[in-house]
């Protein structure tokens, strides 16, 4: 599939979710970190499953990979690092629990029936900037399924998100912070029907 700009959206971008390698990599260690409750580097780096994750490169042993993706994610605050017996240990943090969540959200098969019934769909949000990780993922997540950014605050698209919206409410635990309207009409009707081809 070939994508085109456009001046909506800058790039449009396909309805497929697509998640890095390493995204899946770091949610890889904030599983295993969170799933022991407290990990050692030695937890990490004899892992099986993340060896074989991190044994693609040729620049380093997934050993050294392992350990330095945790050290980055301790920098970034995902992981809090401690000392148990003299030995380094890890801890997800709320932050890394919230990364952990959104990975969650990317890998999941939400989709959207393309099918217009004549009216838009925009959605805001109010997230605070503690949640940022979780704000961040949630607008991924709506450029990936066609939304395009309205105006300030409001993403716009022409087909029912009811269920993503639900799903999203549910994996992200956003209540209130998450919103849809639903509308017969919007501004400048004509630019966006040509953008979606209506």
């Amino acid at each position: 599939m070939t994508q085109s700009l456009c001046s909506l959206c800058n790039l449009c971008v396909p309805n497929t979710l697509m998640v890095s390698s390493n995204s899946n990599k770091t949610a890889e260690i904030l599983r295993l970190i969170q799933t022991k409750k407290v990990a050692t580097l030695g937890d990490l780096s004899s892992n099986k499953h993340l060896v074989g994750l991190f044994s693609a490169s040729t620049k380093a042993t997934p050993r050294r990979r392992i350990i330095d993706t945790a050290g980055l994610l301790a920098k970034q605050g995902y992981v809090s690092v401690g000392l148990l017996d003299n030995e380094k240990v890890f801890k997800i943090t709320e932050k890394g629990k919230d990364r952990l969540k959104a990975h969650q959200v990317s890998q999941e098969g939400l989709s959207i029936t393309e099918r217009w019934d004549g009216r838009w769909y925009l959605i805001t949000f109010d997230i605070p900037e503690s949640k940022k990780v979780v704000r961040n993922q949630l607008i991924l997540t709506l450029k990936r399924h066609g939304f395009i950014n309205y105006t300030k605050g409001l993403w716009l698209i022409p087909y029912n998100p009811t269920k993503l919206v639900a799903s999203l409410r549910k994996q992200l635990g956003l209540k209130s912070e998450l919103r849809l309207i639903v509308a017969q009409a919007i501004d400048s009707d004509a630019k966006y029907r040509k953008h979606w081809d209506l």
